[in-house]
Parts: structure tokens; C-alpha cells; sequence
């Protein structure tokens, strides 16, 4: 053993001193993990401080520690892969023998390091809001003078003039040297190394860089040729299984009755108020001003909750969050059970005459948590394990340039790069939709939401450019919102949130613009009926409205989203023009079958009004009503108004719970939990004119009751009386839908038989 021993110690010094890339890599992510783990580990997510919640997440370090284990392989993979590259011939000349000098390597890393970051940091800046602000305050003077002096671009171009030298530097040297076999294998090396680092593959990319740094004993005439097979194969299987990683819910083919194509583009929070056309700022929102041109625009158009789970449900079911079942950002199995079968939805029904498909970033994160009916999700998860591996790539921030695709593109080499909060960049998926296009057999339903404009705001470069250049503060780049805080920035920190907010509404924009040049370079354009439309709006420090959405239903900033119809040219209704009467996202659902060609039967039973047989006039005969309902509030703390009427209860870090039978799931399964968030809900019926809350408080239920044409904000509240048709009507429909019951003036949600 003794002996084993001593030649192991020898082989080992053996190979440093002879400066072995793939010992002083490894030794380089070591030291790197190492610093990043002591350093940058913070008890802060999305800016909010959980310390006094952290004995909660002891259970997770099982979790935390395997995905440090998955970090340090994946950015060992890279390192390893860009040291044999940029060493160039001094590596091939280590294979044969010479001694490669060790500061060499580290400098060729660390130099490799520098560029990688600078350029991440520049064009997402984002994704290091918490290493900057929250941990390393002291350093962000270098982020600023990154992005005032300095586009992606340049330290993208200064990387590919240092590859590109030392690869034909050692082009040059097998070439001139007559090394004709290590001439094609260098050039299979980079091949391969480049489509796994296309593809994210940390386990492809060790094939390939092993395969080309070691001779395996194999006769000369087949050793390219099983070095060529074995790295084929194994590029092939990592392209299978990223393929496949797509979840598939449903396959009905059945034959289809209709050629339309339906295409929904959204995007979270976005306000119909802060659209170009009708704000009239000319230059915020160019390519949906067009195509809100072509189309029939609702003016006033409403979402039933403003929360991401729900509202998705009462859109793509027509069904309100009590009838489907999911009520909250956070169901259970239980809750989830209903949604694709009992209860129809639009990708279900579609799903037997069309392709279904849903492209989302870290917003979208709700799709493959419920059985919605597409028959592909294209949406990265969220549970237990999600937010480990997203907290543990936050922490290890010199791995983060290559998870942002800062190397020439570059795949996700751990998944859930894609539900980072900060990185909302449209074009990391839409490759994914255009996928969609490409395929004609059937025509396609298809679901792209985007998170650029859910807080914290992600707008990459150039648009966080469109901001106050000389404003430099906490809100410079991004805004998370922490909904126990009530304090109220000043007016020069609520324009720059309102301005990072602008800004990237334009960046999704943008996407909306190529969104439309593909449909049209293919052809689809015509044939495909286009909905432009959100799940929610947003708070921006109105009044005493605070920031964000799914506390209160004040204002007409929360609810009040944009719908925009552009009617494939097939279709009857062709006029184009604005509509003033008052909708709701439950308009949708009949609205699609209706242009598809899908009769709507009686066991639907809808709640919305099909959008293609409006009247004649620009609003409704009769005096409308829409519903909405707030969210769950995620914390009991701060001294905003809606937390001094509603009925409390514990903050959401101490509700959840995480189901090891339902894939880690983080859920409010406790029913004593769930009924009481139902209970204590502020629930709003609003026509045209008016408005009416249902406030249930501890020390009664109060109404509040507002003129929406002359107080939009609602800071003049209206004898209850005013509303009191409203009051009779929200009183019918609760108690009508068989889900409710009266106790005094409460409503109460009836058990589940």
C-alpha cells in the first residue's frame, strides 16, 4: 500500500511540474469554487432577506451540495476544454513531452476569465445585481465603468482574436511540421468542443478534450477513426436527450378542421397603459403599434388575477381560479388535478387538430407544473431543486459567463440557467418558437411568454441603455420588489424603476418584431391568428399603490393589460379598429374555437363573450361586469394599505411545504392554510364606470366603491351604495358557481365533497 502510494505521490508531482492543463484547470475551479462559495453566499433572494427563515432550508443542503458537485464538473468540463485550446501548440508539444510553463496556464484562464465576465457583465448586468449590490458592494464602481465605457462586443472580439491566434498558431506548427493525423484530430477537437458547448454538455465536452489530449493504444490506421465514432456517439446521444428533455403531455392526432395557425406572444406584467400607441411615445413599443394597426385593439381589457399561475388558468381554461381549482402560485397536486381533465383546456382542445406548444423563460416556470394540454413545454420547472441549483449558480459568479452563453452562444450547461429571475433575455428562446414554424404537417398552437418585464426587469443590451445615464443607484440595472418593505423610494429612484421597467418593455418589443418578420418570411403571417396580450399588469408607485402586483386590485394598473387580435385574413371579420367596452382574459377562450372553427359545447360552460361578434358600436349595448381577484400575499409585513384591512396570516416562506412525491414540489397543501388564503382574498367586480372591492377584514367586510372614469387611481372612494348593483352582482356570482357560501357578510369557500 506504502509503495502505491509513493508512486501515486510521484506520478502526481510528476505531472504538475510538467504542467498538466488538466490537473492546473482543475486546480483553477477549485480555488474559484472555493472563493465563490465563501464569498458569495447570501441570504438573499430577489433582494429580499430570508435569514431568520434559513432553519427551513437545512433539509435542502443535501440538494445544495449536489448541485455545487454539478457546478464544479460542468465549469472543470469548460475550463479544461479552453485551456488545451488557447495553450495552442504549447499543448501539443506538452503531449509529446515538453514541460509547459504553469504560470502560462493560469494566466491563459484567468485572462480567458476576465473577458468572459466583463462581456457577461456588460450585456446582462442583471444577473450580477446581487454580487454587486448585495455582496461586493465595494466593486461596483467596475460594474458601472463596465457598462458606461464598454458593449458586450468588444470583450467578445478581443476573446475570438486571442482563440483565434493560438489556433493557427497551431494549424500552422502540424501543418509545417507535416503532423497531418493531429492536424485532422485538432481540427475534430474543435468541432466537437464547440457543438457540446453548443449543446451544454459538460460530459461531451470531457469526451472530446479527453479523446484529443490522450493517445488511446489503438493501431494507427483506426485511431481517428474511433476517436471520430466514439465522439459522434456521444454528441449524438447528448443532442437526443436535449431534445427530449421537452415535456410531452399529449399526442392526439386527429385530423384537423381548420388551417389556422394561433399564435399567443406575451410577456409578464406588461401595462396597457405603457404601450407606444397608447401612451403616444412613438419610439417604446414600434413593432406592437404596428401590429396593433392591423388588428382589432381592446382598450379596456382586464386580467382576473394578477398572479402568473391562476391568471394562465382562467385564461387557457375560460374558467375562473375557483372553478379550475388553482388559486395561488403555489398548488398542490390536488389542486393542479382538475385543470386537463375535468376541466377542458384551450391546448387540449386544440391539441386534437393542431401542434401545441408552450416557449417560456423563468415566468413561464407554471407550465410544467399542471397538465395544461400542450403537447410540448418548452419552460424550465420550478421546485425544490430548481431554486437550490438556481441559488448555488448565482453564488458561483466566474461560472455565470459561460451559463449566459458569453463563449460564442453556448448551452445551458445546468438548466436551470433558464429560471434565473435575472435573465429574461427573449433571445436565449426564440430559436424555440421559430422551431415551431418549421414544422407543416398540422397547423400549430402556439404559447410564447416572456419574463424580460417581470421585476426584477431584465432588459439585456443595448436597452438598459434607454435609461437616466447620469442616475447610478440601486435601480440602475434592475428592481426587485420586496413586498415587506413599505417604504416609498423618492421620485428620482421611482423614475428609474419606472424607466428599467420602459426599458424593457422595449426589449420585448423587439422580440415581437422578429416574432412577426419570421411568421411573414415564412409565409405564416396570414394564415395565423395573433393574440398580443399579458397575464397581469404592474404597480409603479401610483398613489399609495406601492410596487408590483397581487396585493390589492386598487388602480387600474394591476389588472388593466393590453388584448391585441390580428384575425388571419381567412376569417369573416376583417375590420380593424378600436374597441372601448370592458373585457376580461376569459374572452379569450371562446374567442380562439370561435376563429378555429371549434363549436363550443354546453359542458364548457363559459364564462367569456366570443370577441368576434361585437356589436356594431365601439362598446357594449349593456353595462358589462368583469371579475378579479388578488394573489397570495407573500408576506405579512410593512405598512402598506392592503396589509392593514386584510385578514393575516404567516408569511409564505412559512406556509410552504416541499412534496417529495410530487418531483420537490414547493406547494400550500396544509388545508386549514389553503382555506384561509381563499377566505381572505379582496375580490372586484368593475363595469365600464365603476369599480367595487370586497375587502374581508378582521373587524368586518368593507366595500369600496370608485368612479374609474374620473378617479382611474382610486384615491376617492364612493359611498358603498353607489355600488350596491355591483355588490347584488359579485353576490350572485360567487354563491352562484356553487363554490361559495355566505357567513354574515363573508364569503366562504364550501369544502369539496
Amino acid at each position: 500500500m506504502s509503495e502505491f502510494w509513493l508512486k501515486f505521490k510521484s506520478l502526481i508531482r510528476s505531472e504538475w511540474t510538467s504542467g498538466n492543463p488538466w490537473i492546473h484547470s482543475g486546480v483553477f475551479v477549485f480555488v474559484l469554487t472555493l472563493l465563490c462559495l465563501l464569498t458569495n453566499t447570501s441570504l438573499h433572494v430577489m433582494g429580499v432577506d430570508i435569514s431568520e427563515f434559513i432553519p427551513l432550508f437545512y433539509g435542502l443542503i443535501p440538494l445544495l451540495l449536489r448541485d455545487l458537485g454539478g457546478v464544479f464538473v460542468s465549469s472543470y468540463a469548460f475550463f479544461v476544454g479552453t485551456a488545451i485550446l488557447f495553450l495552442g501548440p504549447d499543448f501539443s508539444e506538452w503531449k509529446h513531452g515538453k514541460r509547459i510553463r504553469i504560470y502560462n496556464i493560469y494566466l491563459i484562464l484567468s485572462s480567458v476569465l476576465f473577458l468572459l465576465f466583463c462581456g457577461s457583465v456588460s450585456e446582462y448586468p442583471q444577473v450580477y445585481g446581487e454580487f454587486f449590490y448585495y455582496r461586493h458592494s465595494w466593486m461596483v464602481g467596475i460594474l458601472y465603468f463596465i457598462t458606461d465605457h464598454f458593449s458586450p462586443f468588444f470583450f467578445k472580439f478581443v476573446l475570438f482574436l486571442f482563440l483565434a491566434i493560438q489556433v493557427i498558431r497551431t494549424g500552422l506548427s502540424f501543418w509545417k511540421s507535416k503532423y497531418y493525423e493531429s492536424l485532422v484530430r485538432y481540427s475534430i477537437f474543435i468541432i466537437l468542443f464547440y457543438s457540446f458547448h453548443l449543446l451544454g454538455s459538460a460530459w461531451g465536452v470531457l469526451v472530446a478534450s479527453a479523446f484529443y489530449s490522450f493517445d488511446i493504444q489503438f493501431s494507427r490506421s483506426k485511431k481517428s477513426l474511433v476517436f471520430v465514432t466514439v465522439a459522434l456517439l456521444g454528441f449524438g446521444f447528448s443532442f437526443f436527450t436535449r431534445v427530449h428533455e421537452k415535456k410531452e403531455v399529449s399526442k392526439d392526432t386527429l385530423e384537423h378542421s381548420s388551417n389556422t395557425n394561433v399564435l399567443i406572444i406575451s410577456a409578464d406584467s406588461i401595462r396597457q397603459d405603457q404601450l407606444g400607441f397608447v401612451k403616444g411615445e412613438k419610439d417604446k413599443t414600434p413593432n406592437i403599434d404596428q401590429l396593433a394597426s392591423e388588428s382589432l385593439v381592446f382598450l379596456d381589457h382586464h386580467s382576473t388575477i394578477p398572479r402568473t399561475f391562476p391568471s394562465w388558468a382562467d385564461f387557457l381554461s375560460g374558467k375562473y381560479s375557483f372553478e379550475h381549482g388553482i388559486q395561488d402560485m403555489f398548488p398542490d397536486k390536488e389542486d393542479r388535478s382538475k385543470l386537463g381533465n375535468v376541466v377542458a383546456t384551450l391546448p387540449g382542445i386544440l391539441g386534437k387538430s393542431h401542434r401545441t406548444f408552450v416557449v417560456s423563460s423563468f415566468a413561464g416556470d407554471i407550465f410544467p407544473r399542471a397538465n395544461w394540454g400542450f403537447q410540448n413545454v418548452d419552460a424550465p420547472n420550478f421546485s425544490a431543486e430548481t431554486l437550490t441549483q438556481q441559488r448555488t449558480i448565482e453564488s458561483q459568479v466566474f461560472f455565470l459567463p459561460v451559463l449566459t452563453g458569453t463563449f460564442f452562444g453556448g448551452g445551458e450547461y445546468l438548466s436551470s440557467i433558464r429560471s434565473l429571475p435575472s435573465l429574461g433575455d427573449d433571445s436565449r428562446i426564440l430559436p424555440d418558437l421559430f422551431s415551431v414554424f418549421d414544422k407543416k404537417d398540422r397547423p400549430f398552437f402556439a404559447l410564447y411568454f416572456s419574463s424580460v418585464t417581470h421585476f426584477p426587469y431584465s432588459p439585456p443590451y443595448p436597452f438598459y441603455k434607454n435609461t437616466d445615464p447620469n442616475y447610478y443607484g440601486p435601480s440602475k440595472y434592475f428592481r426587485f420588489v420586496d413586498p415587506s418593505n413599505s417604504e416609498k423610494p423618492d421620485k428620482k429612484e421611482q423614475e428609474q424603476i419606472r424607466s428599467i421597467y420602459s426599458a424593457s418593455l422595449t426589449a420585448f418589443d423587439f422580440s415581437v418584431g422578429k416574432i412577426l418578420e419570421e411568421l411573414k418570411r415564412r409565409s405564416l403571417y396570414d394564415d395565423t391568428l395573433i393574440i398580443l396580450t399579458s397575464d397581469h399588469g404592474e404597480s409603479l408607485f401610483e398613489e399609495d399603490h406601492s410596487h408590483g402586483h397581487g396585493e390589492h386590485l386598487r388602480g387600474e394598473g394591476v389588472t388593466k393589460i393590453p388584448l391585441i387580435i390580428k384575425f388571419p385574413k381567412s376569417f369573416e371579420r376583417k375590420e380593424v379598429r378600436n374597441f372601448k367596452g370592458i373585457t376580461t382574459s376569459l374572452d379569450v377562450f371562446p374567442t380562439i374555437l370561435s376563429v378555429v372553427g371549434v363549436p363550443t359545447s354546453s359542458e364548457l360552460f363559459l364564462r367569456g363573450k366570443d370577441l368576434t361578434k361585437l356589436p356594431k358600436a365601439d362598446t357594449w349595448a349593456e353595462d358589462r361586469f368583469v371579475y378579479s381577484e388578488t394573489g397570495i400575499w407573500f408576506s405579512d409585513r410593512g405598512d402598506h394599505f392592503f396589509q392593514k384591512d386584510r385578514i393575516r396570516y404567516p408569511n409564505i416562506l412559512e406556509l410552504h411545504t416541499i412534496d417529495p412525491n410530487d418531483g420537490n414540489s414547493v406547494t400550500v397543501s396544509d388545508p386549514y392554510a389553503k382555506e384561509t388564503i381563499l377566505f381572505s382574498k379582496h375580490r372586484m367586480l368593475q363595469t365600464r364606470t365603476k369599480k367595487l372591492i370586497y375587502i374581508p377584514s378582521p373587524n368586518g367586510v368593507l366595500y369600496s366603491c370608485y368612479d374609474r372614469i374620473s378617479d382611474p387611481w382610486n384615491t376617492k372612494p364612493l359611498p358603498a351604495s353607489s355600488c350596491g348593483d355591483l355588490q347584488r352582482k359579485l353576490e350572485l356570482l360567487l354563491i352562484g358557481s356553487g363554490k361559495w357560501k355566505k357567513a354574515g357578510d363573508y364569503f366562504l369557500p364550501k369544502s369539496e365533497p
